[in-house]
């Protein structure tokens, strides 16, 4: 009798295995069917490390100060306004004016207003023009200038995706600096340095921050007029525009930094040597950066946090990867 029960026991717990696996087995070909290849390119990005890369090495400007503007959209200009090869133009992005106009009852966070205020101060002592580009004036930028991106544009699931993909037009299309409003300035560290920096490198026009655990983020970036590796990523928008498997992945590899990243990646040795890449001593570590970042996210959620566990568990998920597969053999026979 006791035998019996036993046995029944170890044929339940063996049932319930082999069901997990099954569901197990069941997500991860739901998961690798969408997100597969990509995932694939992610591992090859982290195994290359920072070798593919070329830092920015930063020698502060002796820029004469010059009182600078702020204006909004619809008034952008792509004449460069300095002799540098990336216009002294800082582009921000929000969907309305509401930040300029002081207006209370924005939902804009606070801090991020203050900052916005306070990079125009920064900027003013300099030759600085900041421009805030609504969603009706990116609109009215597309409808003139890239007509044939605008279904595209339209067919983003999230509103992020068109930010994303609007700051890679705006750069290619004007020139100068693009940082999300999370990012704030500092006052003792200005952006003119890492340009005369740039400027005086042998690869000159573009520069994106390194951040952990790889790849380039695109919450802050530098750029010349019609760089072409800005023009490769607005050529790339419409092939990526895709779902991932999840809401954050589809974001983060549709248009956002593993987007910009792998697309890099892709490049050849001549053409990555007019991309440099800004070191997190600048972009982010306390002390020597020349970025205050700010708390604050309009898209984060808890998927991307399960996407973020993803990225940095990549070889615990490929060995279960590999062990469902196992797995799902043995039920089949």
């Amino acid at each position: 009798m006791k035998h019996k029960k036993l046995h029944r026991s170890k044929k339940h717990q063996s049932a319930i295995r082999l069901a997990f696996l099954y569901v197990a087995s069941i997500f991860l070909y739901y998961w690798l069917f969408f997100f597969g290849g990509e995932f694939i390119s992610t591992i090859r990005l982290y195994c290359q490390g920072n070798a593919i890369y070329q830092i920015l090495n930063v020698t502060k400007s002796s820029s004469n100060p010059v009182k600078a503007s702020t204006t909004s959209d619809s008034n952008a200009t792509s004449t460069p306004l300095s002799n540098y090869e990336i216009p002294l133009v800082h582009h921000r992005i929000w969907r309305d004016d509401s930040i300029i106009r002081l207006d209370n009852n924005s939902n804009i966070p606070k801090n991020w207003g203050k900052a916005f205020r306070n990079c125009v101060n920064v900027h003013a002592k300099r030759n600085w023009t900041t421009y805030l580009w609504t969603d009706d004036g990116i609109r009215s930028f597309l409808m003139r200038q890239y007509p044939e991106f605008l279904p595209v544009y339209d067919s983003y699931m999230y509103d992020i995706q068109r930010v994303d993909a609007a700051r890679y037009f705006i750069l290619y299309h004007y020139g100068g600096v693009y940082t999300d409003l999370d990012i704030g300035c500092l006052g003792d560290r200005h952006y003119d340095d890492l340009i005369q920096s740039l400027n005086s490198s042998k690869a000159k026009g573009a520069l994106f921050p390194l951040t952990n655990p790889m790849g380039f983020s695109n919450d802050v970036m530098f750029a010349s007029k019609n760089h072409p590796f800005l023009g490769q990523l607005i050529d790339n928008l419409p092939k990526k525009n895709r779902w991932f498997g999840l809401p954050y992945l589809t974001v983060l590899y549709s248009t956002g930094p593993m987007f910009l990243s792998l697309s890099y990646s892709k490049l050849s040795s001549d053409e990555r040597s007019q991309v440099l890449a800004m070191s997190p001593e600048i972009y982010s570590q306390s002390g020597t950066r020349y970025f205050n970042h700010l708390q604050g996210s309009t898209w984060w959620s808890i998927d991307a946090k399960f996407g973020q566990w993803m990225l940095r568990n990549w070889g615990f998920i490929a060995c279960l990867a590999g062990f469902a597969l196992f797995a799902r053999r043995i039920i089949n026979n």
